[in-house]
């Protein structure tokens, strides 16, 4: 890792650890900029790429952190495929932490006029955000009277939205933008994202059979979880390569990747690991998931299945 990565990385992961609170989004916003990493700077951002973004999700990853900056990252991709007008108004704020954006783009719908109809899943972000947009086809809008209903999900830290329009009234709309891109920009960033929360999961559990005895020794002297330990730190290895790889490619490794960790954390903590108290359910229910959002791993493995039948 270079040094400006080590850099941001520690930067991240001591603030997380430091703040925990409600102000933790405005900190990381305020202090290390997350929400404008992939903006440019003339509309407010730090210039860089995402794979700096990866990295701070990586850390928010390990803590399963409710904070916003998966859907910030999505949000500002959609808004800089925009006009220069919208980018000039929007992004500043946003990159501020002053504005959350709930973007709605896992879905489709059809604009009549002013007015927008359709139903968009995994929406993230929108019990604190103030702006509802929706990206569909060359359309960039904003709407108002969109139903919001709880979509369900095992992730109780990460709560989703089925947003719902029934000729939902359009207050502003950007028609240059292209939504293109989006769909392997969520799966970069998820894929960057769970390799963290396994890293973590991992760490946990090897941390755990160090200490539990058993039989007068430690569990982790015990060979059989030794060599399913060691598998799981070459799937690790494998998902960190992966990640750097084609977004569809990095999503399918690191979601399988992420499920094997933690059914193994549940697993090797026993029966202390099924208690509302302990973690490793968290653990467990982001694996489970984070799998399915934006597209489960079967459907980007057909996705891609023509791809490899034509090489």
């Amino acid at each position: 890792m270079i040094e400006e990565h080590a850099a941001l990385r520690d930067a991240v992961r001591g603030l997380v650890a430091g703040h925990t609170g409600d102000d933790l989004w405005a900190r990381l916003c305020g202090q290390i900029g997350v929400a404008g990493l992939t903006v440019p700077e003339e509309y407010g951002g730090s210039g860089a790429t995402v794979a700096e973004a990866a990295i701070v999700l990586a850390e928010l990853g390990r803590v399963l952190s409710p904070v916003p900056m998966l859907g910030s990252l999505l949000a500002t991709h959609a808004l800089l495929g925009a006009g220069p007008d919208t980018r000039s108004r929007l992004l500043p704020p946003v990159c501020a932490g002053d504005r959350v954006v709930a973007l709605a783009w896992n879905g489709a719908a059809t604009i009549d006029g002013d007015r927008i109809t359709g139903t968009f899943r995994d929406v993230l972000d929108t019990a604190v955000a103030d702006t509802l947009l929706v990206a569909t086809g060359d359309h960039l809008v904003r709407v108002e009277g969109a139903a919001l209903e709880p979509q369900p999900t095992l992730d109780l830290s990460r709560p989703l939205t089925i947003v719902r329009l029934d000729r939902a009234l359009i207050t502003w709309r950007d028609t240059s933008h292209t939504v293109a891109g989006l769909g392997d920009v969520a799966c970069a960033a998820l894929a960057a994202e769970q390799v963290g929360t396994a890293e973590q999961a991992f760490a946990s559990t090897l941390e755990y059979v160090r200490l539990r005895h058993q039989f007068g020794r430690p569990i982790g002297s015990f060979q059989v979880l030794q060599h399913r330990l060691a598998d799981l730190y070459v799937r690790l290895q494998a998902a960190r390569s992966a990640a750097a790889t084609e977004p569809a490619v990095a999503r399918v490794w690191c979601s399988e990747t992420l499920k094997a960790v933690a059914a193994e954390m549940v697993q090797m903590h026993g029966g202390i690991a099924i208690t509302w108290e302990h973690d490793a359910h968290r653990y467990l229910r982001r694996a489970w998931a984070s799998a399915e959002l934006f597209g489960s791993p079967a459907e980007h493995v057909a996705r891609l299945a023509p791809e490899f039948l034509d090489t």
